[in-house]
C-alpha cells in the first residue's frame, strides 16, 4: 500500500514545489538579475558569454539562457531555467531519501519543495538553482556508489565530472560542493579500508570532478586575465564577524522557515541539526558525515577572514546539509525499530517527528507566501507608475549606477520609452535606492527641485532591493 501511494504523493509534493516557485517568480528583475540580462545582451554570442563577460555576476548557463530569450523578455521566461531546475531538485532529494525507503524519500522531497531559501533561489534568473540540481545529483550518485563500492566505474567517475562541470558553469560556488563531496567520500571510504587506500579510491572516483573545477576556474579567470578589464566584482567588502553571523542566521532561518530573530534563537535548530547529524553518524548513515563536513564549511570564513561573507547564498552547501539531516532524522523517527517507547499505541519518536515536520512545513509555507508577496521589490512597479502618469515616455534620475540596469530591463519588458540619467538637470521622476529599514521621506530635493513620493517597495530578505519613486512637484 505504501509503495503504491509513493508515486502520487511524490508528484503532489513536486507540483507544490513548482507552484511555489512560479508564484515566487512574479515581479520585475532585481539588481543582480537585471545586470545579468544586460551583460548577456552585450556579449552578443554564446562564446561571448564565456570570454567577454568578465564579472562575478556572470553565471554562464544562466547568461546563455537569458541571451536566448533576449533583453526585454518576460521575467517568468527568464526565470524559467531556475524554476525547472529547482523543481527537478525536489525529485533528486526524493531519490537520495529513497535509498532508505519511501518515508525518507517523501520527507526529503517535501522539505526541499517548501524550504524558503530553495524556493527563492529556485525562482530567480541566476545560476544557483541549476548549480543545486547538479550538486544534488552528484550527492545522489556518490551516495549510490558509497552504498555499494562495487558500483564504481570509469563511466560513473566521468558522469560525476560532467555534473561538476555543469554546476560550476552555473555558479562557481559549486566548488564548495565538490570539495565537500571529496571530504565526505574519503571519510565514508576510510571506515572500510586504510586511509591511503581510501584516498586512492576517492581520487579515482572524483578525479574528473576535480579536473572540472580546474577547467571552469581556469576558463573564467583566464578569460578575465586576457581582457582589458580583468575580473570585475560588483560588490566586495572585507570580512566582518557580525556580518557573517547575520548571514548565517538568515541562512538557517530561511532554510527552515523561521522568522527573522535574534541569533541565539537560531542556535536552537542548529543544535537540533547537529544532534541529528551525530545520530545519523552513529547509525552508520552516510548522510551524517556529509552533513558534518558541510557544517564545518562556514567556519572557514571567520577562520580565514574571507570577504563578502554577508550573503546567505554562499552557504547553500550548509542549507542542503540541514535539509538532508532533518529529513533523515524525521523519517527515521517515523520508521524507528520495534521496541521503541510508545504512548497510547503511538511511538514517541513518530509523534515528535510528525509535529516537527508539520511545524517546518507550515512555517516554510507562510514564509514562502510572505516573501513572494514582496516580489523582490518589484522594479516593474516603478515603470508601471511612470507609464500611468506619462504614457508616451519620460525620464528618470538616479543617484548611482546600480538601478540603471533594473530600470532599463523593466522598461524594455514593458516596451516603455525611458531615459535614465544621473546628476542635474532635474528629470520628471527620481528613483532612490533605500537601505534596509531606511525610511522613504514624503518629499526630497534634487538639483534645487522638490520631489514628492509616489510609491515605495521593499525587498524580500534574500533577494531584491528597497526603493522609492518620486515625481517632481508641479509636473
Amino acid at each position: 500500500m505504501r509503495d503504491r501511494l509513493y508515486a502520487p504523493a511524490l508528484l503532489t509534493i513536486v507540483l507544490l514545489g513548482l507552484c511555489l516557485r512560479i508564484w515566487s517568480a512574479r515581479g520585475g528583475l532585481w539588481v543582480d538579475e537585471a545586470w545579468s540580462a544586460v551583460f548577456a545582451a552585450r556579449a552578443g554570442t554564446p562564446l561571448g558569454v564565456f570570454l567577454e563577460i568578465n564579472h562575478d555576476n556572470n553565471h554562464h548557463f544562466n547568461s546563455l539562457w537569458m541571451q536566448m530569450w533576449g533583453l526585454g523578455a518576460s521575467p517568468l521566461a527568464l526565470r524559467s531555467l531556475s524554476i525547472a531546475t529547482g523543481t527537478l531538485t525536489i525529485f533528486v532529494a526524493g531519490a537520495i531519501g529513497a535509498r532508505q525507503g519511501v518515508v525518507h524519500a517523501l520527507v526529503a522531497a517535501l522539505l526541499f519543495a517548501v524550504s524558503p531559501i530553495l524556493v527563492n533561489y529556485g525562482s530567480e534568473a541566476r545560476g544557483y538553482a541549476p548549480m543545486l540540481l547538479a550538486a544534488m545529483m552528484m550527492i545522489w550518485r556518490v551516495a549510490w556508489v558509497l552504498d555499494d563500492p562495487r558500483r564504481r566505474s570509469s563511466r560513473t567517475a566521468w558522469g560525476l565530472g560532467g555534473l561538476a562541470l555543469l554546476g560550476l558553469f552555473s555558479q562557481l560556488t559549486m566548488l564548495f560542493f565538490v570539495l565537500a563531496i571529496v571530504a565526505w567520500t574519503v571519510w565514508v571510504t576510510a571506515r572500510r579500508m586504510p586511509i591511503d587506500a581510501a584516498l586512492g579510491s576517492t581520487i579515482r572516483l572524483l578525479l574528473p570532478s576535480l579536473g572540472a573545477c580546474l577547467l571552469a576556474v581556469g576558463t573564467t579567470f583566464g578569460a578575465a586575465a586576457l581582457s582589458t578589464t580583468g575580473m570585475q566584482v560588483g560588490d566586495y567588502s572585507g570580512f566582518s564577524r557580525a556580518v557573517w553571523a547575520t548571514a548565517m542566521t538568515t541562512m538557517v532561518s530561511s532554510t527552515l522557515g523561521l522568522p527573522d530573530a535574534e541569533r541565539w534563537i537560531v542556535m536552537v535548530p542548529s543544535v537540533v541539526v547537529v544532534w541529528l547529524g551525530l545520530r545519523a553518524r552513529n547509525r552508520r548513515s552516510i548522510i551524517g558525515p556529509f552533513a558534518i563536513v558541510a557544517s564545518i564549511f562556514p567556519l572557514l570564513f571567520p577562520l580565514l577572514e574571507i570577504g563578502n561573507s554577508g550573503f546567505p547564498r554562499y552557504f547553500l552547501l550548509t542549507a542542503v546539509a540541514i535539509l538532508l539531516l532533518a529529513a533523515d532524522g524525521i523519517a527515521y523517527a517515523f520508521v524507528q525499530p520495534r521496541g521503541a517507547s510508545r504512548w497510547n499505541g503511538c511511538r514517541w519518536g513518530g509523534v515528535w517527528a510528525m509535529l516537527g515536520l508539520g511545524a517546518i512545513v507550515v512555517a516554510s509555507l507562510c514564509d514562502d507566501l510572505a516573501q513572494a508577496a514582496l516580489r523582490r521589490g518589484d522594479p516593474g512597479a516603478a515603470i508601471a507608475t511612470m507609464a500611468a502618469r506619462a504614457p508616451r515616455g519620460t525620464s528618470v534620475m538616479v543617484d548611482h549606477l546600480r538601478p540603471v540596469a533594473v530600470l532599463r530591463v523593466a522598461a524594455a519588458e514593458a516596451r516603455y520609452p525611458l531615459a535614465i540619467g544621473g546628476g542635474c538637470p532635474a528629470r520628471r521622476f527620481l528613483q532612490v535606492d533605500l537601505s534596509m529599514h531606511e525610511r522613504a521621506f514624503p518629499t526630497t530635493v534634487r538639483c534645487g527641485r522638490r520631489y514628492r513620493r509616489l510609491v515605495v517597495r521593499r525587498s524580500a530578505r534574500l533577494s531584491g532591493v528597497d526603493w522609492a519613486l518620486y515625481e517632481r512637484a508641479g509636473s
